[in-house]
């Protein structure tokens, strides 16, 4: 959340927001619990609950140490933002123990879940709830996020904080969508390979993990570390490439093989295959005109020993 006036204020827009976030988490949780609990009947999936209880655990512990963080932070140094130090830690627990659950389920009992013509739609627990459940992770990193960090208003960073929460929202809805296509398999006797449906299963576990990556650059402020060498924008184009190229070749290569190459197969051409393609195109953009601006500075220090081009510099060299 951005800067508040009153920093005692500020900690209490910070502890509410995580208990929404709080909320989410044992709601979404225990959702998948209960599918495991009614589908599998075996008292050994109650083993999940101690995984939840520890992420909650690690999660409201985190909360006290950023919040004490962040309120001295403020009344130390109120103009300069504090560095975002923990929720990488939170999101990278919490997406484990949801990535396994979803890798569980699809590996065990996915095909149990739509709904027959003999449930006549009364079947509660089907797929498309479970999808819901799952969607409840795009809310949970916003909360997660705005009540970890501290920034000034007036900050660079406010720019990029938000960026961040609409590029991941937008890639934990796309990666729902995409696990879906194991659904749309079953219930349409696509009889993909099994090289194909691990593929989409890792891709989807792997993405809902890889936000917690994204937010390690907040852990170090303004400058990454020695070993990042490599300019926020080129790590920002790997994510995108990361996320979205992917998504974008299996989408197209379904296409090819039901549409096209296989008689009596259908399948959709999802739209957000558009998002594919242009997140694509934003990212490379977006590295594009920062090689033309260091290829300006770098003519303009040459000529004249130095950069005095007013508003050349900028946060984001590095």
């Amino acid at each position: 959340m951005s800067v508040t006036p009153n920093r005692y204020l500020r900690g209490c827009i910070d502890v509410f927001l995580f208990i929404l976030c709080l909320a989410l988490v044992i709601l979404q949780f225990g959702l998948l619990d209960f599918y495991y609990l009614t589908v599998l009947k075996d008292n050994i999936w109650y083993t999940w609950i101690g995984a939840d209880s520890l992420v909650i655990v690690i999660l409201i512990w985190l909360l006290v140490i950023v919040v004490r963080n962040n309120q001295q932070h403020m009344e130390d140094a109120c103009s300069a933002d504090a560095k975002v130090k923990y929720t990488w830690i939170g999101w990278f627990l919490y997406s484990i123990v949801l990535a396994g659950k979803v890798a569980v389920c699809f590996r065990l009992f996915h095909t149990q879940l739509p709904p027959t013509k003999t449930d006549s739609h009364d079947k509660i627990l089907d797929d498309h709830l479970f999808r819901l459940g799952l969607s409840l992770s795009a809310p949970i990193f916003i909360l997660l996020l705005e009540s970890h960090h501290y920034t000034t208003v007036s900050s660079n960073r406010q720019l990029y904080l938000i960026y961040l929460m609409t590029t991941i929202t937008f890639d934990l809805i796309d990666t729902i969508c995409f696990l879906d296509l194991l659904w749309q398999s079953f219930k349409n006797n696509w009889d993909l390979p099994f090289w194909l449906d691990i593929t989409i299963l890792l891709l989807s576990c792997v993405n809902l993990i890889l936000p917690a990556f994204t937010l390690i650059r907040l852990r170090f402020g303004r400058r990454l570390p020695r070993f990042a060498l490599v300019s926020e924008k080129i790590w920002s184009l790997i994510y995108v490439l990361m996320v979205n190229a992917p998504y974008l070749g299996i989408r197209i290569y379904l296409y090819v093989l039901l549409e096209i190459t296989t008689h009596g197969k259908h399948y959709d051409a999802s739209i957000l295959m558009i998002k594919n393609v242009a997140m694509i195109y934003l990212a490379v953009r977006d590295v594009w005109t920062r090689l033309q601006y260091w290829r300006h500075k770098k003519n303009i220090s040459g000529s004249r020993g130095e950069l005095t081009a007013p508003g050349a510099t900028n946060d984001d060299d590095n």
